[in-house]
C-alpha cells in the first residue's frame, strides 16, 4: 500500500489521510502530553499524503515539515494539504534534502519501510535541535518471527518491523538517549479488528471507485496483517528519545 493508490484506498476507508493504523487514536498517542506552540519546529518522517502532520498543524502543535520518498503521494499530499510543507525525497538521506533544527520529530509506520534505519536514526539527530524529542509509532517485531512468518508473501516479506528490545542501543549509537519503548500490541489488534471490518463494510464503494481487483487485494492484506498480530509475529510499539547536548 506504500504507493499513491493504496493510500487513497486507505484513506477511504479510514476516512482521512491516514496509511497508519489507529487513525486519530493513534495521532492522541504519539502527540500525547504535546501543549500547542505553533513557534515549533516539527518534521514528520515519511508523510504519506500528510493526513497526520494536517492534524498536527491544525491542533498547533507546530509548523510542519514532511519527507515523502514516493513522489506522487508527495504531490497528493502537497494537494490536499497546501498548509504543510512537503519534500519529496529519502529519509536515509534527510539531512540532505530540508534544514533543520527540528524541535520534534516524529515517524508514523514509516521506519519499517527503509532499508537502512540506522541511517535514518542518525540523519533525523543531525536535523535535530538540542533538546529535541524524536517520536515514533512504527510495526515491531517482538519475537523475532516476523521474516519466518512472512517469507513467502510478496507484499510483507520486504517489511522491516522494529525489534523493541534493540532500540534502546540503536537510538543510543545514533545519538540518543532517555529512550523509552512502550508495547501497543493490544492496541494494534483492537485498531487491525476494526479496520478489516470497515474494509467489509466499505466493499461496495472500493469496488466502485477501485475496482475487484484492489477490494480483494485490501480485504485479504489486512486480514493477513491481523492474523500476524494475533499470532504476536507482527506488533506495535510507541518510541519517545530526547537529543541532548550530551547525546552527539
Amino acid at each position: 500500500m506504500n504507493n499513491a493508490t493504496g493510500k487513497r484506498v486507505l484513506a477511504l476507508v479510514r476516512g482521512d489521510d491516514y496509511a497508519h493504523p489507529g487513525e486519530e487514536e493513534a495521532n492522541g498517542l504519539l502527540f500525547a502530553g504535546l501543549v500547542p506552540d505553533r513557534r515549533r519546529r516539527v518534521l514528520d518522517a515519511g508523510c504519506g499524503g500528510a493526513g497526520t502532520a494536517a492534524w498536527a498543524r491544525q491542533r498547533g502543535l507546530g509548523a510542519v515539515t514532511g519527507i515523502e520518498i514516493d513522489p506522487a503521494t508527495a504531490e497528493l499530499g502537497r494537494r490536499r494539504h497546501p498548509d504543510v510543507t512537503i519534500v519529496q525525497g529519502d529519509l536515509q538521506r534527510a539531512s540532505r534534502i530540508v534544514d533543520g533544527p527540528f524541535d520534534l520529530m516524529y515517524a508514523m509506520t514509516a521506519v519499517y519501510a527503509v532499508p537502512d534505519q540506522d541511517a535514518v536514526f542518525r540523519e533525523l539527530a543531525l536535523l535535530a535541535a538540542a533538546g529535541a524529542e524524536l517520536r515514533l509509532l512504527e510495526y515491531a517485531d517482538p519475537h523475532g518471527h516476523f521474516a519466518a512468518a512472512t517469507g513467502d508473501s510478496a507484499t510483507l516479506a520486504w517489511w522491516r518491523p522494529l525489534v523493541p528490545l534493540r532500540l534502546p542501543e540503536t537510538l543510543a549509537a545514533a545519538g540518543w538517549s532517555s529512550v523509552c519503548v512502550r508495547d501497543l500490541h493490544p492496541e494494534f489488534i483492537a485498531w487491525y479488528t476494526q479496520l478489516c471490518a470497515r474494509i467489509h463494510d466499505k466493499r461496495d464503494r472500493i469496488r466502485r471507485e477501485f475496482g475487484d481487483d484492489w477490494y480483494a487485494f485490501v480485504a485479504a492484506e489486512y486480514a493477513g496483517i491481523l492474523e500476524l498480530v494475533r499470532e504476536r509475529a507482527l506488533g506495535g510499539v510507541l518510541v519517545r528519545a530526547k537529543r541532548g547536548r550530551d547525546s552527539g
